[in-house]
Parts: structure tokens; sequence; C-alpha cells
């Protein structure tokens, strides 16, 4: 019995070290425990979703990392071996422009049906919806009503199809403004 209790106690220690470290790991389709939860893994971010009666972290999305920009360091070339005081340089004196910067923001681009139409499979799909252009291309296979409801709108004006599910409703309006081009040509 003693012996059983020193194994167990040194054991003890040892789970719970080890029991944080293996539930920091996250990848695709294992079990998290708060929806819309995020972490970042690996160069992944990933998003804790429903699927089923389960949560599970999603396939996850590329993260870019800035890397630091190496700045030059000054060095010392001296001509001579005798002079090593570098020399200075004349500083450029800034000349005047007569021109005018615009005080306004320039319209967007416009488009035109024709340019629609020609963006009408999965590899690109753009759609006309309330007299926008949107590239609806990356939102296909994520779309909770399926990737048809997408697919049959690529390369026409979508207003009646996407008016008819979603109108009034904030959510699906918010998230097509992200994938917006540009209003259409009248």
């Amino acid at each position: 019995m003693k012996v059983r209790l020193r194994y167990f106690s040194a054991l003890l220690p040892l789970v719970l070290i080890a029991t944080p470290l293996y539930a920091a790991t996250v990848k695709a389709g294992s079990v998290c425990s708060k929806a819309g939860a995020t972490s970042t893994y690996a160069g992944k971010k990933y998003t804790c979703l429903k699927s089923g009666k389960k949560l599970v972290w999603n396939k996850g999305a590329a993260v870019s990392v800035p890397r630091p920009v190496a700045t030059p360091t000054p060095s010392a070339s001296a001509t001579s071996k005798a002079s090593t005081t570098p020399t200075p340089t004349p500083t450029p004196t800034p000349t005047s422009t007569s021109t005018s910067t615009p005080t306004s923001t320039p319209t967007p681009t416009s488009y035109t049906m024709q340019q629609v139409a020609t963006n009408n499979k999965a590899a690109s799909c753009w759609s006309v919806i309330d007299g926008w252009v949107y590239d609806l291309t990356r939102w296909i296979n994520s779309h909770p009503g399926g990737p048809g409801a997408i697919l049959s709108l690529c390369g026409i004006d979508g207003t009646g199809a996407f008016n008819a599910q979603h109108l009034n409703q904030t959510n699906p309006a918010q998230r097509l403004l992200s994938f917006r081009l540009g209003p259409i040509k009248k």
C-alpha cells in the first residue's frame, strides 16, 4: 500500500504539469472549450467553432508575422589610411513645387456588368448586390448555407436572391461589406 501511495504521489505532479502543456496544443478538429475563442499556434490562428454537438478548432488561417527590417550601420570608409574622419556629404535642399494636392478622396473604380459576368466560376466569383460589386470567391466554402448558395450568384446581379434570404439582417450585410470591390457602372 505504501509503495502505491509513493508511486501515486510521485506521478501526480507530473500529470498536473504535463496536462496544461498538452491542452495548449491546438490543431484542427481537436476539442476546444469555448465557442468563439481564438488561439495562435505554429503560425496559424485557430477559432473554436461548434461542429454538431462538439466544440472544435477550425482548420486555422495563416498569420503573417512582420519581419524586422535591418537598418544599415554606418561604416567609415577611409580613402587613405591617415584620414579616418568621414567627409560630410551636403544635405539636399528641398525645392518647392507648385502642384496642388487633391483635397477630396478619389472615387472608387466602377465595374461593368460585363466584367461581373466574366467572373462566374468558383475560381473567381463576382456578384452585384444593391448596386455594388462583390468578390465572393473566398466566401464560397465558408457560407453557412453551403457553397451552392454563393455559386448561384456568380457573374449575375444577385440582389433579389440576397435580399430574399437576408433582408434586414445586420450580420450578413456587415459580412458582405468585407468583400466589396466598388460600384456597378450605370
